[in-house]
């Protein structure tokens, strides 16, 4: 057990069920316990930040389909249509040429940002929860014996971001248990 680290994450907030908890948006930290466990059987998954731009892309059409038809029998019909599939095209083009960002799982480990982290590195891990009014944002805290304490945003992952937490606590477990079996 490192005392270091477990003072780091003492330190860091906690959720409360207070109502100025819930007012305010608190962030808080979830340990990795605190999640539920894949029950995936592949060798590896990966997410991609570009799978996750389909649903907003999904999102922004339907969301000008909408306005178009609010304005069918308007003067402004054509102009709007334009300049809707205008901001389209930029945002397709802008998100397929847009550096994708991965993460990689495995049974040996995970890699994030080109950083990789072996099982038997890790102390512990688990995630910042910064709610706010819109939206719900993620950060991973990685504690690592030779690394130290890494954040990374899972912002990118945001429609993934409770399956990477829970894919995470299966490959941790299965290389615990395999580790115990060998």
């Amino acid at each position: 057990m490192n005392t270091d680290f477990e003072k780091q994450i003492e330190n860091l907030p906690k959720k409360d069920n207070s109502i100025k908890d819930k007012l305010f948006n608190k962030d808080y930290f979830l340990r990795s316990t605190e999640f539920g466990v894949s029950t995936t059987e592949k060798e590896e998954i990966i997410f991609d930040t570009k799978k996750s731009n389909n649903g907003t892309l999904i999102i922004i059409g339907l969301a000008i389909v909408l306005i178009c038809l609010r304005f069918k029998d308007s003067d402004n019909f054509i102009p709007i249509l334009i300049f809707s599939g205008i901001g389209m095209i930029a945002n397709l083009v802008y998100l397929k040429f847009r550096k994708s960002k991965l993460i990689k799982i495995n049974l040996s480990g995970f890699e994030i940002e080109n950083i990789k982290f072996e099982w038997d590195d890790i102390y512990d891990f688990g995630a910042l929860v910064k709610p706010n009014k819109y939206i719900t944002y993620y950060e991973l805290i990685i504690f690592s014996k030779s690394k130290g304490k890494k954040v990374y945003s899972l912002f990118s992952f945001q429609s993934d971001k409770d399956n990477i937490l829970k894919n995470l606590n299966y490959f941790k477990g299965k290389f615990e248990s395999n580790k115990n079996i060998s």
